[in-house]
């Protein structure tokens, strides 16, 4: 696969967009914007001007790529990579380039074990072609659809088969932790002194680094889930409301300050890490286009 064509497409997404459900994939809708929105502020000059002045519109299309699974084929594969299926932690063999991964284990399963390193990539390839050629809206369209993918990288379910916790008695947990703990205790966390944006040699490849890092998390959520729920009764831990003719398990108050507090600031670590990464990366796009003066269009 090449870099990823979306001129056309994307206009009309933005006009579908707002008939969708926002239901929660990601990060959430709110971390994901303040994600992107904080990137901004990581960026040197005078890239971080034009960013500045787009800022409500990659935060406002940062979970564009979310809302537009149930209208655009495999955009669910493009989310996450499932590291354990490539080997054990930390001695992953995920083939950098995505056709190597086809030859080896065939595009049906490659697919199905999530493609986000290697959308990433391709998505880099595509900014900084929009870049060369002072294509602002495709910029900013590819920069937001961008920030998602990056951050969801560091969201540890993300990054294995057992993603909701469902083989080890944890089912739910990943909403919990990447929706419930930062609408719980979001507004406290904080993105200063992260650092500024870096370049990135080899975009897929510190993908694969990340994805192996937020892997390594993976044990302390799940003994923090059981730490949170130990002690409360089942009819105090959750209530169980119908929405869309589904069962929703809407967990205690009480569950979340122990949960978050066993986290011990992971999640806000996460944010931290993710809001750096994206500014890095659009960085590296701007970077390989030839540093183009983007705000004089």
């Amino acid at each position: 696969m090449q870099i990823v064509k979306r001129v056309s497409l994307f206009l009309f997404l933005s006009a579908s967009l707002t008939l969708i459900s926002q239901a929660a994939f990601g990060w959430g809708f709110w971390a994901h914007k303040v994600i992107n929105k904080e990137a901004v502020t990581l960026l040197p000059e005078p890239l971080r001007a034009f960013y500045a002045a787009n800022s409500d519109y990659v935060m406002s299309h940062a979970s564009d790529p979310d809302l537009r699974r149930g209208i655009v084929k495999d955009e669910g594969y493009y989310h996450y990579l499932d590291m354990d299926k490539y080997g054990t932690y930390p001695d992953f063999k995920v083939p950098l380039r995505y056709h190597e991964a086809v030859k080896e284990y065939g595009e049906e399963t490659v697919m199905k074990d999530g493609m986000v390193a290697w959308r990433v990539g391709w998505d880099i390839d595509s900014l900084t072609a929009a870049m060369k050629a002072h294509d602002v809206p495709l910029i900013l369209h590819l920069s937001a659809d961008l920030g998602h993918y990056v951050a969801d990288m560091h969201v540890p379910l993300h990054a294995t088969k057992n993603y909701d916790g469902q083989f080890n008695g944890h089912i739910g947990v990943h909403y919990r932790w990447e929706t419930g703990v930062p609408a719980h205790y979001g507004k406290t966390y904080s993105f200063s002194g992260i650092g500024g944006a870096v370049y990135i040699k080899h975009p897929v490849g510190h993908a694969l680094k990340i994805l192996t890092h937020s892997y390594s998390l993976l044990g302390k959520i799940f003994a923090a889930d059981s730490i949170a729920k130990a002690g409360i009764p089942k009819d105090k831990l959750y209530r169980i409301e119908e929405r869309n003719g589904r069962k929703e398990y809407i967990y205690s108050e009480k569950y979340y300050r122990k949960f978050s507090a066993a986290l011990d600031g992971m999640v806000e670590a996460q944010m931290r890490a993710a809001t750096r990464a994206v500014a890095s990366y659009w960085y590296t796009a701007w970077v390989n286009a030839g540093k183009p003066n983007l705000g004089k269009d």
